[in-house]
């Protein structure tokens, strides 16, 4: 079944879906199951996995030091702004796993370098709001590490969910996140193209200056 491993909720700050609208919409594209991360937080993820419309995958998309970490699997929230290695210990003391999420993204990604020498259960390898470049550099990357990965549309609205994930023969959250440490899975998905792009960048860029030229 086809499984987006990044999506944002009400529950981020840039977010925009209910969680009842956002797991009903997503059931009718043909997703057999969500992770939804937030930014920074929990709650969301939490209150969709007890609806019971969708299976739900428990994450947060945490904002380290040095660029963004996706945790899976867990049901507590991951203090901000620590270092990467710090970050990566949390989520393994909560008993997630930790994900370099979208690794070559200027905005937000901790670079190549980071996502190499650190200990990360997996590498995002495909995320439908970067570019081809960027999730061909992000599959290399993961082959070449022997690392586990993932892949989601990291939609914000909901015409975006579904666009990108894994493909994967387990039904419910842990046997999902076990056949990704087995590397028991597929990507599908297309990155953004040019128009997207023009847009995606002026989003970024006007989102950036509201917060103070701070990361989210």
């Amino acid at each position: 079944m086809k499984v987006d491993m990044h999506t944002h909720s009400i529950y981020s700050s840039d977010g925009t879906m209910p969680l009842k609208y956002m797991l009903k919409y997503a059931k009718k594209v043909g997703l057999g199951a969500i992770a939804i991360t937030d930014h920074n937080e929990i709650e969301g993820a939490l209150k969709a996995k007890k609806l019971g419309i969708l299976e739900v995958i428990r994450g947060i998309e945490v904002s380290s030091a040095h660029g963004h970490v996706l945790a899976y699997g867990i049901d507590c929230k991951i203090p901000r702004d620590l270092s990467i290695e710090e970050t990566i210990e949390k989520i393994h003391e909560c008993g997630g796993i930790a994900v370099a999420a979208h690794p070559y993204r200027f905005w937000s990604g901790m670079g190549e370098k980071n996502a190499k020498t650190h200990n990360f259960d997996g590498i995002e390898a495909f995320n439908a709001r970067c570019k081809e470049s960027s999730n061909r550099k992000a599959r290399k990357l993961a082959n070449m590490l022997h690392k586990p990965f993932t892949a989601g549309s990291d939609a914000h609205f909901a015409d975006s969910l579904g666009k990108a994930g894994i493909i994967v023969e387990a039904e419910k959250e842990e046997d999902i996140l076990e056949e990704i440490l087995k590397k028991n899975v597929e990507i599908y998905g297309n990155s953004r193209d040019m128009k997207e792009t023009i847009r995606y960048v002026r989003r970024a860029i006007s989102k950036w200056a509201g917060r103070g030229f701070k990361r989210i």
